[in-house]
């Protein structure tokens, strides 16, 4: 009898999960004809697509989605798909935090604080990053009362949160009480830990409050021009889904700066794949011979790079460079000729500082 009642939950719990897994959900979010013309982003986009349609209950198909065109920087699309998450699975925080960034970052400020605020109630009690942005972006709009309820959540959460001592150091000014905020900010680890110089701006903000003009300005001489960008527990995902041909191109590009060439010129052969007459991969691709030590190799690329554009400085610059490392570059009929293409460069561009420093090492 126990056995048959074991089979019976088994048989029940299998029809669930079916059930759970092929039912019918919202189709996948897609871009419209023409809207989207990278061709990875294109194959990209399709593939998660079709991963949403085809098991329209699984949340990591639609997260993979979101942030495929949070990565792209298509944020409209980014945000629908990340609604249709936070519908479907709306005790999960991650979809309700993407969705308020990109809101945010469309300038739809109110909408963003609307969402994080659901997906500060579903972080609670484990979670400090929802709390601290909403309380940034609540000090922003001059909800100051407000962001003090969050900001204090998140401390609760994590009392050495770096974000949670900016916080109330932005409360104190908010509040004209600067002598309470230099004392929140005037110190060395935190000074130290924020990037960006942002909390010599806040200090350059105080000092002037406090009427100390001397720190004010020693605080803005070493203040950065913008606010940092905080770190969150997903944002490091997101940059794993950025698929684009300049990614690629980024991609490719620290690949030969690091050496590795090998997985370097895997990635140039899918390139060119798509584009096969990109200047800048074709010139990552002369790197790599030159990395290789086969300058000549190297040195031919370049030069049929310039032949069909005599006004590609890159590409002549790197000719130039080249041919100062080849012995048979050295006679004098030779030298006469490097000193030609770099006189060529400073004529497009008479303040590259480069051409001239090697122009003038030449004898």
């Amino acid at each position: 009898m126990k056995k048959i009642f074991c089979t019976i939950c088994l048989i029940a719990i299998l029809v669930t999960l079916y059930v759970l897994l092929t039912s019918k959900g919202e189709p996948a979010i897609r871009p419209r004809v023409g809207e989207v013309t990278d061709p990875i982003l294109v194959s990209v986009i399709q593939n998660f697509a079709d991963a949403v349609d085809e098991t329209p209950r699984q949340p990591k198909p639609r997260m993979e989605l979101g942030m495929t065109y949070e990565g792209a920087t298509l944020n409209k699309l980014a945000e629908q798909a990340y609604n249709q998450y936070t519908e479907q699975f709306p005790k999960r925080v991650i979809g309700w935090y993407r969705m308020a960034i990109v809101q945010q970052r469309m300038g739809e400020l109110e909408k963003a604080i609307q969402s994080l605020k659901e997906g500060a109630r579903v972080a609670l009690p484990k979670m400090d990053a929802p709390h601290w942005q909403l309380g940034f972006w609540l000090i922003d709009v001059g909800r100051v009362e407000e962001a003090k309820k969050y900001i204090a959540n998140a401390a609760a959460i994590n009392s050495n949160s770096l974000q949670v001592q900016i916080a109330n150091g932005r409360i104190a000014l908010a509040e004209d009480n600067p002598e309470f905020a230099i004392e929140i900010l005037n110190k060395p680890n935190l000074i130290s830990k924020i990037p960006d110089g942002y909390v010599y701006q806040l200090l350059g903000r105080a000092y002037r409050a406090a009427g100390d003009e001397e720190k004010s300005r020693e605080a803005w001489g070493r203040a950065g021009q913008s606010k940092p960008k905080w770190g969150d527990p997903w944002t490091a995902t997101v940059v794993k889904y950025v698929a684009s041909l300049m990614a690629l191109r980024q991609e490719i590009k620290q690949l030969v700066i690091s050496g590795s060439i090998i997985k370097a010129r895997e990635k140039i052969n899918t390139y060119y794949s798509y584009e096969p007459k990109n200047k800048v991969v074709r010139r990552l691709d002369a790197m790599c011979d030159f990395k290789e030590g086969k300058l000549n190799k190297a040195l031919q690329k370049w030069s049929i790079m310039v032949k069909e554009d005599p006004k590609d400085i890159f590409s002549m610059l790197l000719m130039a460079k080249t041919r100062m490392q080849i012995k048979q570059f050295q006679t004098d009929e030779e030298i006469a000729k490097t000193k030609v293409v770099f006189e060529e460069i400073l004529k497009i561009d008479p303040n590259n500082a480069q051409a001239k420093q090697l122009l003038e090492s030449l004898p």
